[in-house]
Formats: structure tokens, sequence, C-alpha cells
């Protein structure tokens, strides 16, 4: 194996958890803590703990569907799993407090004096107050990552990320509050959670990520965080429209509940579809960044070729984890692999001009430090011998022992210039 330099980083690290992770922990235990308000609320709308537990295990049925989807999404460079707790704890919780609180409070005491009939009132209720009060409170947690995690938060997968899981969080305790609702009124919770359940469980997470996920998810490609302030409103307005017109299809669709279910299969599907198909592309999008700033350093010497096209494909990588799984070694693979994402996500960030040059260099030193260490222990499993994959190299031992810097790969970040 060849002999490398020890790198400095690698000690110099914090042992300690970072400041991101402690803030996450503490908005969760908030958050916790603040749903027994949510439960209080379910219970006085609901009427019985035994129905509010009913209709909570009837809405773990399209919760689970959208989680699933989300982790689907989120395979190629999974974010923090603090990060993604606060987002559906924030939606399950706090966005439907300040909902309430904001229409109890401040909206309705405003509007309803002026609102003459009760057809008025409903359709205020259901086609303007609701989607623009529920949106801007589930946008909330992008917006926070957008502005303080800037360093995970790279492109508009990961804005879809947060918003989706958001989303999916506030819909699991408004379907609690239907399913119930109907339940207690009818004895009969079949049909409600069939629409809500089984037909639309991505509604409310399509809303939230394919307007406020996506902005601030481009946004979060240039230069400047102050884009935000462009980025969130019309992002907003769009995740608004988006959910008032799925709640308006009962006031303007003609033909009742047939009519409703043709106008799901020509507007609703359809606009189900072209989000699936936009997420496929910028994952596509994804997955071609990391392969042209991991070829950046394969230039230099970090990788071989053959490296960069496991890395860079999900065929690949599957190939790097089978191989790991058959040495005990797949937990260090895939710290390998999600490090040189990471690593190829922050050249991104750097080279586009995002934060500060000597961060930059420290985060990279750091990451490349990281990624030595994961070779060493699976190089370390195999009696110290260079690790060779079936079909070609996947792990080797590292090539030189400079600690390379961005100036290294690009002048315009070399030191002193």
């Amino acid at each position: 194996m060849t002999a490398t330099a020890p790198l400095s980083p690698l000690q110099q690290r914090p042992d300690g958890p970072s400041a991101g992770l402690m803030l996450g922990v503490v908005g969760i235990a908030v958050l916790a803590l603040a749903s027994f308000g949510v439960i209080w609320f379910l219970g006085g709308a609901i009427g019985s703990p035994l129905l509010v537990a009913l209709s909570g295990v009837m809405a773990l049925v399209p919760l689970g569907f959208v989680i699933w989807a989300v982790v689907a999404i989120d395979r190629w460079e999974p974010e923090p799993r603090v990060a993604m707790w606060f987002s559906a704890l924030w939606g399950a919780v706090a966005a439907v407090l300040l909902t309430l609180a904001l229409n109890t409070f401040v909206l309705e005491p405003l509007v309803v004096p002026f609102l003459r009939s009760q057809d008025e009132l409903e359709l205020y209720a259901t086609v303007i107050q609701a989607p623009f009060t529920e949106e801007l409170w589930k946008g909330i947690p992008v917006l926070i990552m957008f502005l303080f995690f800037r360093r995970t938060f790279d492109g508009p997968v990961d804005g879809v990320v947060f918003a989706a899981l958001s989303a999916a969080g506030f819909a699991f305790t408004e379907n609690i509050l239907y399913f119930g609702t109907s339940l207690a009124e009818s004895g009969d919770g079949s049909f409600i959670f069939f629409l809500r359940g089984i037909m639309s469980p991505l509604t409310h997470a399509i809303f939230t990520a394919v307007g406020i996920g996506l902005a601030l998810g481009f946004a979060a490609r240039l230069r400047s965080r102050w884009w935000g302030l462009l980025a969130f409103p019309a992002g907003w307005l769009v995740s608004a429209l988006l959910h008032a017109l799925w709640n308006s299809a009962s006031w303007w669709v003609p033909g009742g509940t047939v009519g409703f279910f043709v106008y799901y299969l020509v507007v609703q599907v359809p606009l189900c579809v072209l989000a699936a198909v936009a997420v496929w592309l910028l994952l596509r999008q994804e997955i071609r960044l990391t392969r042209l700033r991991l070829d950046d350093y394969g230039r230099a010497g970090w990788f071989t070729r053959e490296e960069v096209d496991r890395l860079a494909t999900a065929d690949g990588r599957a190939a790097l984890l089978a191989w790991a799984r058959q040495r005990g070694l797949r937990r260090a693979m895939h710290g390998y692999i999600q490090t040189a994402t990471r690593l190829a996500n922050h050249r991104q960030r750097a080279l586009i001009g995002r934060g500060d040059r000597d961060r930059h260099v420290a985060d990279e030193t750091a990451l490349l430090a990281d990624l030595m260490h994961h070779r060493r222990h699976m190089a370390a499993a195999v009696i110290g011998q260079p690790v060779q994959m079936a079909q070609g190299s996947a792990v080797q031992a590292p090539i030189g022992g400079r600690v390379q810097r961005l100036g290294d790969l690009d002048p315009r970040w070399s030191p002193g210039r």
C-alpha cells in the first residue's frame, strides 16, 4: 500500500456534537412538548380519545407512503436525520398550531365580519384562508434550512425533501382530524379515508414541494442567501395556488361526486405525474453534478476513473455496497460513498462562490480526511492490502500524501488569489 502522510484535520475535528445537531435536538424536543397542544386540540374537536387513536392509526397509511417516497428521493445524498425529523415534526405540530392561531386570532376577526353568508364564509375558509396560511407555515422548515444550514442545503432536491416532510407531518395531523370527525359524526370514515389516504396522499407534499421547496432549492444554488427574500414569497404563492386549485374543486367542478373524480383524473393526476417527472429530472441533474465534481478530484489524483464511475452511478454504488456487505464493511462503505457525495457538493458550492473561501478550504480538508479514514479502515480490514473489486478497483490506497486544497483543482481557489 502506498504510504500516506497523517492528515491533521482528522485529529483536529471536534469530538462533540455540532451546533447544528444540538439546535436540531432542542427543536425536536420543543416540538415534542408542543405536540400535547395538538393532541388536546384533536381531542376537543373529535370528542373521543379512542377515535383520536384510531384516526391516528388510519393516518399512518398515507404518511407511510409519503415517507417512503421522500426516502427514495433522498437516497442519493441523504439529509441529516435530525433535520428530517425536525421538518416532519414542525409540519405535524408547529405548522398546525400556528395555522390555528393565525386563523383564529388574526384573520377571522379581520375578515369574517365582512362576509355576508355561510357560503361566502366556507369559500373564504376553504379556498383562500386554508391554502395561504397552511402553505406559509409548512414552508418554514425549508426557509430555516436555507438560511441557517446552507452547508447541507445544496439545491432543489433538498428543498423538495424538507418541504415534503413538513407537508407530510401537517397532512398527518389534518387527516387525524378529518378521519376522527367523520367517524364521530357518521360512524363511517371509509369514504374520507379513500379520498385522502388512498387517492391523494401526496397532495400536501406536492403543493409545498413544487412551490416553496423548489423555489428555495434553486435559490440555494445562487451565491447570496438574499435570493431567499424573493424565492420564498414566489414559492409560497405557487404552493398556495396549487392548494387552492385542489380545495376549490367542489365549488366549480360540475357533476357532484362523479364530476370530482373526472376532475381528479384530468387535472390532479397529470399534476402529480409532472411533479414526479420534475423530481426525477432534478435527481438526474444531481447525479451529473456529482460525476462532474468527482471527475475534478479524479484529475487531481484522489480517485481513479473507475472509482468515479462507481461513486457517480446507482449501479456502481450498489456494486460497492454488495462488495462491502460480503466483508462486513457496509457501514464504512456507506460512509465512504456519502463523504464522496458531500465532497462533490461542497466543491460545487465553492465554484459558484457560496460562502467564505477559507471556510471552503477547511471543510474540504476535513472531508478529504474523512474520505481517507474510510479508505484506511476498509484497507485494514483486508489485511493491509489494496482493496480490489470484482471487475475493477473500488477502494484503493490514497494516492500521494498531499492534503489537496481547492487551489490544486482550480486556480481561482489558490491561496493568495
